[in-house]
């Protein structure tokens, strides 16, 4: 009864191997995907390093200042 359960299940994993999507063929393209979504044209992405601070603290860059570092602690503007 077990050799029949067990022939039943393994001729039923393979019936289902056989229904699997075919792969595209060699050399052909795959169709093209959606294009990605607009981004917004205002939004400025800056880098995410840092500076280092004469008094060990660490300041990252700014945005509304075109990626410039901000300031350090008691630094005057230029």
């Amino acid at each position: 009864m077990i050799k029949v359960f067990f022939a039943a299940a393994l001729l039923l994993m393979l019936g289902a191997c056989g229904s699997l999507p075919a792969q595209p063929a060699a050399g052909k393209p795959s169709p093209a995907g959606p294009p990605p979504p607009p981004m917004p044209d205002d939004r400025i992405v800056c880098t995410a390093d840092v500076k280092l601070c004469p008094d060990g603290s660490y300041v990252s860059r700014d945005p509304a200042r075109g990626c410039a570092f901000n300031l350090c602690p008691g630094e005057r503007p230029q």
